[in-house]
């Protein structure tokens, strides 16, 4: 599909300030670091044949001169893809190589964030064995105050990842950090659906501008 064919809202520059960044597929973040097409390629187009040819760790891999032998990629567009995917490997370096989550209070510094959005987002914490995190998800986001949805969207990310527990984390906006009834039963049929797998749901926090409040902590989980 061309760039043009999709509607202006679902374009993916205008999906990543609209959703965030990690809500977008590997094309199209690959769309916004190519930034235009050429006259026999459109940028979505151009994106799309490198995502299909490439996975994304070997496309980190390529040299600028190897970039550049790609059709439709210049000495531009491949100075970009280069660019990024270095400092992808700095970060990294820099990171620690292990956050291990013990306690709300470890949970709610990693979704701290979370307190100042306008919508409802449910994210989900995955863990391994010994507690260390190995992936973060933005499960939903909500329309003004409420985010529901089904179990499966949550244990999907947990057996891709292999993580043995989870956390949930949601916000809500209005500042009002008590849990509401639709909560507690959201959080109980998730921990039941998440039983049957064999992967356990620690805790679910709700977060605001105020703190956090730890369902756990709280006795309604």
């Amino acid at each position: 599909m061309k760039i043009q064919a999709v509607p202006f809202s679902s374009r993916p520059r205008e999906r990543l300030a609209r959703y965030g960044v990690s809500q977008l597929r590997d094309l199209e973040l690959m769309a916004i670091l190519i930034g235009s097409g050429n006259r026999g390629n459109d940028v979505l187009q151009l994106a799309g044949s490198l995502v299909r040819q490439y996975k994304t760790e070997d496309l980190a891999l390529l040299t600028v001169k190897e970039l550049r032998k790609i059709p439709g990629i210049g000495s531009a567009k491949a100075c970009s893809i280069a660019a990024a995917f270095e400092l992808g490997r700095r970060v990294n370096l820099h990171q620690e190589t292990e956050i291990r989550i013990s306690e709300p209070r470890e949970a709610f510094e990693l979704v701290r964030d979370l307190g100042k959005a306008r919508k409802e987002h449910l994210v989900a914490l995955y863990l391994d064995a010994r507690n260390c995190l190995i992936h973060r998800e933005t499960v939903s986001i909500g329309s003004l105050n409420t985010t529901r949805t089904h179990p499966r969207e949550i244990l999907h990310p947990a057996i891709v990842h292999l993580a043995l527990a989870f956390i949930l984390v949601h916000n809500h906006p209005s500042g009002d950090l008590t849990p509401s009834k639709d909560d507690i039963e959201f959080t109980r049929a998730v921990g039941r659906a998440a039983d049957l797998m064999g992967i356990t749901l620690y805790d679910h926090l709700i977060v605001s501008r105020k703190g956090f409040v730890s369902l756990k902590e709280g006795q309604w989980l």
